[in-house]
């Protein structure tokens, strides 16, 4: 019976061993995805700033480029600024960020000689472009880039997102030429909604005059919309102005992303129409 009673202990033991080893694993599971996650939140703010090119002109930046990541370790990280698609999210330092054609912290050995030599740092390196985050641009927001004839004058405008919702169609005029934009539900313009949009004026800044926002609607819905501003054209020797149009057509509602659309002079009296899709983060 004593025999008996300790092989069932054994088999009992044996059998919870793998539930065992199977929960060891999963708790160490957690803990390592735990940690993943801690990293990737370092690696991947969710708050600073997202920088996107607007190039009318077809302007552009060097790519990549690199950024401080952290104030206490000079860690630098690559970020590539192109159209349409915001970058990852910057966090200023002492609200600036600067960003740099090559990596500050990496070392040149080209000129040292012998196998054991070892390479030198590389001298101060200055950035290509420094940029003041305003305090109006919030926690998270996007800034559009429009490039100059050197990185250092390139042009930039903040947008808050909590202005420019994720849920929504929005228009911000960066021209001198006021705008009108108008939406149709029922697609044949009968039920017309317009607004004028102004004019950009740089002590302004990007606010409620020179931009429109769509916010309703459900996910999936399409809308129609029109954009006309004024054109003066020589006719017969005499000015004429008349409204011209920019874009029309529809656009779709989303819930999980935003669709910012900017209004830019190119050439003499000419507008055009550029696109920023914007993901929820």
């Amino acid at each position: 019976m004593k025999y008996q009673a300790l092989s069932l202990a054994l088999g009992a033991l044996l059998a919870l061993s793998p539930a065992f080893a199977q929960s060891t694993r999963g708790a160490r599971g957690a803990r390592g995805a735990a940690a993943a996650a801690a990293t990737e939140e370092a690696a991947a703010p969710k708050s600073g700033v997202r920088f996107v090119i607007c190039a009318p002109s077809g302007g552009k930046l060097p790519s990549p480029l690199y950024y401080q990541a952290g104030q206490k370790e000079k860690e630098y990280k690559q970020v590539r600024i192109s159209g349409r698609i915001p970058s990852q999210r910057i966090k200023p330092i002492a609200g600036v960020i600067n960003f740099y054609d090559q990596d500050p912290t990496a070392t040149d050995d080209n000129n040292k000689k012998g196998k054991n030599a070892k390479p030198e740092a590389k001298p101060d390196i200055k950035p290509v472009m420094s940029i003041n985050v305003p305090s109006s641009a919030g926690n998270k927001s996007v800034c559009i880039v429009i490039p100059g004839a050197t990185p250092a004058k390139a042009q930039t405008f903040f947008l808050n997102e909590e202005d420019f919702p994720s849920k929504g169609v929005h228009l911000i005029n960066l021209s001198p030429t006021p705008v009108t934009v108008s939406v149709s539900g029922k697609g044949d313009f009968s039920d017309a909604k317009e607004k004028k949009v102004a004019p950009f004026r740089r002590d302004e800044g990007v606010s409620d005059k020179n931009s429109w926002h769509f916010n309703g609607g459900n996910h999936g819905d399409q809308v129609a919309f029109r954009i006309t501003y004024r054109q003066a054209r020589k006719v017969a020797g005499k000015d004429v102005v008349r409204e011209v149009p920019l874009k029309m057509g529809k656009f779709l509602v989303s819930d999980r992303q935003s669709q910012i659309n900017v209004v830019v002079k190119v050439g003499n009296d000419t507008l055009k129409l550029m696109s920023v899709q914007v993901a929820n983060d």
